[in-house]
C-alpha cells in the first residue's frame, strides 16, 4: 500500500495500530453515543406517557367526582365539590403545559415529532377538551348552589370525557408506536455498528485491540443494564414497587385479550386506605410512606403469583385476578380486608376497603376499572372496611 511505502516495520506497525485503535474508537465513541440516545428515549418516552396518562386519569377522576358529589349532600357535598375544584385545576393546568407551554419543561425542543402529537389539533380536542372542562365547571356551580342538574347533564359530561378519553388514547398510542419505532431503529443502529466495530478488530489486529474488545464488551452489558433497569423503573412505583398507571395501560388490555380469547373471567379488586389522610395529617408524610410500603407488601403476599398489584395514585391499589369469577373474588378481597384489619402498618391500625368488579373481557377497561371504584365507593359509604361487589349493568 502506498500509505506505508518507505516506512520501517516498527513505523508500519505502529501506524496500523494507531489506524486501528482510531477506527474501533471512532465506532466505540458511535456506539457509546447511540445507545445513551436509546436511554434518553426511552426515559423521555415514559415521562411523556406518564405525564399524558396523568391528564387521562384526571380526566377520569373529574367525571368520578362529579357524579360523587351529585349523589352527596351537606358537608360532604362540599368536600367533594372542593375535592373536583383540584383536578378540574390540576388538568387546566397540565393540559396548559402540554399544548401551550414551553418545550423545555418537557424537555423536548420545539420542532420534536413528539411534541406535534401531543399539540396536534387537526381532529378537535382541543376544542372537546375546553368543552369538558367547560360543562364540568357548569354542573360544579349548579352543585354548589344546591340545585338539581338532571341525569342528562350528567350525561353530557360522560360522553364528552369519552370522547375526550379516546382522542387521548389516540395521542398515547401514537406517541407510544413512535417510542417503539425509534427505539428499534436506534437498536439496529447500535447492533450494526457493534457488527463492525468487531469485524475491523477481526481484519486489523486481532490480538493487538483484544483488550479494547473486552472494554466494549463490559460497556455494551453495563449500558444495556441501564436499560432494563430504566425499563423497570419506569413501569413500577418508585415508593412501593407496586406497577404503575402506565404498566396498567399494558396488562389490562393484555388480560381482557387473554379472557376474551380462552373464555375466561378476570377479576378487578380495587382497595385503598381507610383515613390515610389522618396518618399524613397526625404523623407525617414519611410514615404515610412507610404505611403505603408495608400496605403494597400485605397485599403482595397475600395474592397469587399469577395476580398483579398496581398502584393506581395516592393511597388507591388494584389487582387483577385472571381466570377468576366474582365470588372468589370477593373471597380474595375478604382475604386481603382481613390481612389488612390484622397487621399493623408500621405499628399503626389501619383497614382498608374493597370493591370487586367481573368481567368476560366483553365490555372496555374503562367499564371494568368504573364498576369497581364505584364499589370500592360503596364500601367507604357503608362503613369502611368492608368488601362491596360491583353488579354488572345489562
Amino acid at each position: 500500500m502506498k500509505l506505508f511505502a518507505g516506512m520501517t516495520l516498527h513505523a508500519q506497525l505502529s501506524l496500523r495500530y494507531i489506524l486501528a485503535l482510531g477506527f474501533v474508537a471512532v465506532l466505540t465513541l458511535a456506539s457509546y453515543g447511540l445507545m445513551d440516545n436509546t436511554v434518553t428515549t426511552q426515559v423521555l418516552g415514559a415521562k411523556l406517557l406518564n405525564v399524558a396518562g396523568r391528564q387521562r386519569m384526571l380526566c377520569q377522576r373529574v367525571d368520578i367526582l362529579a357524579m360523587r358529589a351529585e349523589a352527596a349532600a351537606g358537608a360532604e357535598r362540599r368536600a367533594g365539590l372542593k375535592e373536583l375544584d383540584g383536578a378540574l385545576q390540576e388538568l387546566v393546568q397540565g393540559h396548559n403545559v402540554l399544548v401551550h407551554g414551553p418545550a423545555s419543561a418537557l424537555g423536548m425542543v420545539e420542532d420534536s415529532p413528539a411534541l406535534s402529537v401531543l399539540r396536534a389539533d387537526d381532529d378537535g380536542t382541543e376544542a372537546l377538551f375546553h368543552g369538558f372542562v367547560a360543562q364540568a365547571r357548569e354542573l360544579r356551580e349548579l352543585l354548589a348552589q344546591g340545585q338539581d342538574p338532571g341525569g342528562q347533564a350528567r350525561e353530557r359530561l360522560s360522553r364528552s370525557g369519552d370522547a375526550l378519553l379516546g382522542r387521548l388514547d389516540q395521542r398515547m398510542d401514537a406517541l407510544q408506536h413512535m417510542g417503539e419505532g425509534s427505539l428499534k431503529s436506534l437498536s439496529l443502529q447500535v447492533k450494526a455498528l457493534l457488527g463492525a466495530a468487531l469485524v475491523g478488530l477481526v481484519l486489523t489486529a486481532l490480538l493487538l485491540l483484544r483488550p479494547m474488545i473486552a472494554e466494549v464488551v463490559r460497556d455494551r452489558e453495563h449500558l444495556e443494564s441501564l436499560v432494563r433497569n430504566l425499563e423497570t423503573q419506569a413501569g413500577t412505583d418508585k415508593l412501593t414497587g407496586a406497577y404503575n398507571r402506565r404498566t396498567w395501560d399494558v396488562e389490562i388490555r393484555r388480560e381482557f385479550s387473554k379472557a376474551r380469547r380462552q373464555g375466561q373471567r378476570l377479576c378487578l379488586v380495587m382497595t385503598d386506605l381507610d383515613l390515610f389522610k389522618h396518618v399524613n395529617d397526625e404523623h407525617g408524610h414519611q410514615r404515610g410512606d412507610r404505611v403505603l410500603q408495608e400496605f403494597t407488601q400485605c397485599l403482595r403476599q397475600a395474592v397469587r403469583a399469577s395476580d398483579t398489584l398496581f398502584r393506581m395514585g395516592g393511597e388507591e391499589f388494584a389487582v387483577l385476578l385472571p381466570g377468576t369469577d366474582i365470588e372468589n373474588g370477593r373471597v380474595t378481597a375478604e382475604k386481603l380486608r382481613a390481612r389488612v384489619a390484622d397487621t399493623p402498618l408500621d405499628g399503626l391500625p389501619i383497614t382498608a376497603s374493597f370493591g370487586v368488579a367481573e368481567t368476560d373481557g366483553n365490555e372496555s377497561p374503562d367499564e371494568l376499572y368504573r364498576r369497581a371504584d364505584q364499589a370500592l365507593y360503596a364500601a367507604k359509604a357503608n362503613g369502611r372496611n368492608r368488601v362491596e361487589i360491583a353488579v354488572k349493568e345489562v
